[in-house]
């Protein structure tokens, strides 16, 4: 069977608000359709096999520099859409696939192995201690910009060995990079962010210290990444950095809108570690995951996808996928979210997955022992999220600490 292969664009406003309906549509009409993304078609893949089973297939790529004259003249539908974004950007591990996928991904690996979990755990409950304690109460607060984001920037930024004088930037380039509304500030983000990573490698040749930066450098110097590879992983990585803050955000909000949830919470702090499981199935951060290039036709439940078309699997539409997940748009904090594709499947699967884990649960442990009955400041319709098709991002989340 075949499709329309005009593309439809998804990101309207009631999208952004809610993309769960519209993804439901989707998903219950047809196992493939092709949508617009950045000027681009890319076939949307919403139901939960569907999206396990392309995950794990390695003839899929997405090495899209590698692929970038077919892309381009074949699934590149509205020029004035495609934001110009330094290729540089694109030579991470999360852009390679086999064997040099596997060689960039071993040079940061150990520092995101369980013998290193221990080691960041203290660290975390330090710095979200730090900032509750500066945090008012029984006064409106926005907990995204007060709490979540700030948490993961100083992680993130120790972890990699950001000057304290330049943390506020990267984080600032990185949300527009990922979620501006306009093509020029995500091009302006991206050559920022470019600059400052480069300027981070330049200061680890001067400076070196214990941190993920300089070992980064050091394997450039060893001949094991070249220039490109080294800005790509450090971008990459602090990008990767602050999506804790998305789930922590989320994580709130989730258990405000459901105060049964968090009544449960209260009564078995246990919880907790299976209530972050749900909070990634319930809202992944990321909607949609990187896209994946296929050189071969795919064909799902009849319907071919050509050959030299781009897939766009949607993690959130198949986390809430019924036939894996019963009541998907009920958050439950006790339910079976075993196979969730919240930090993604297969090889590519999120390297720092555990870690994300730990500074998520960290964080909501911690804000509601502290402050138990936390409220809303806000109507839960009225809250804003971040635009953009890749992300779902709360713009801010006003809350009164209790």
């Amino acid at each position: 069977m075949t499709v329309n292969i005009d593309p439809v664009r998804l990101l309207t406003r009631s999208f952004m608000a809610d993309p769960y309906p519209a993804l439901a549509h989707l998903r219950e009409d047809h196992a493939a359709v092709p949508v617009e993304n950045g000027g681009f078609r890319m076939w949307l893949i919403t139901r939960y096999d569907d999206a396990r089973t392309l995950l794990a297939d390695p003839s899929l790529s997405l090495d899209l520099v590698k692929h970038r004259h077919r892309i381009l003249e074949q699934d590149l539908v509205d020029i004035e859409r495609r934001p110009k974004l330094p290729r540089e950007l694109r030579r991470a591990m999360l852009d390679y696939d086999g064997a040099d996928h596997r060689r960039t991904r071993r040079v940061v690996a150990k520092h995101f192995a369980p013998s290193q979990l221990a080691t960041s755990k203290p660290r975390i409950e330090r710095l979200a201690d730090d900032l509750l304690n500066d945090l008012p109460a029984n006064v409106p607060i926005d907990i995204v910009a007060r709490y979540a984001r700030p948490l993961s920037v100083a992680f993130i930024s120790d972890l990699l060995g950001v000057p304290e004088g330049a943390r506020e930037e990267f984080a600032v380039w990185e949300m527009a990079l990922l979620t501006a509304p306009s093509k020029s500030e995500v091009e302006h983000a991206g050559r920022q962010l470019h600059k400052f990573a480069d300027e981070m490698v330049a200061l680890k040749h001067e400076q070196p210290r214990d941190d993920l930066i300089t070992e980064i450098v050091r394997a450039g110097a060893a001949g094991l990444l070249d220039d490109a590879e080294m800005v790509s992983m450090i971008t990459m990585l602090m990008i990767a950095g602050l999506e804790p803050a998305s789930a922590i955000s989320s994580g709130v909000l989730a258990l405000l809108e459901n105060p049964r949830e968090l009544t449960r919470l209260r009564e078995n702090p246990d919880l907790m570690a299976a209530c972050v499981e749900e909070v990634l199935r319930f809202e992944s951060p990321f909607r949609m995951l990187t896209p994946r290039f296929i050189d071969h036709p795919v064909e799902l439940a009849g319907i071919t996808i050509p050959a030299g078309e781009l897939l766009l699997i949607s993690a959130g539409a198949a986390n809430r996928d019924p036939s894996r997940f019963p009541d998907p748009n009920q958050f439950d904090i006790t339910r079976d979210t075993k196979g969730h594709l919240g930090f993604s499947h297969g090889s590519h699967r999120c390297l720092g997955a555990e870690l994300g884990r730990m500074q998520t649960t960290v964080a909501l442990t911690r804000l509601f022992a502290r402050f138990p009955d936390t409220e809303m400041a806000i109507m839960a319709d009225t809250v804003e999220w971040r635009p953009g098709m890749f992300m779902r991002r709360l713009h801010s989340l006003p809350v009164i600490l209790r």
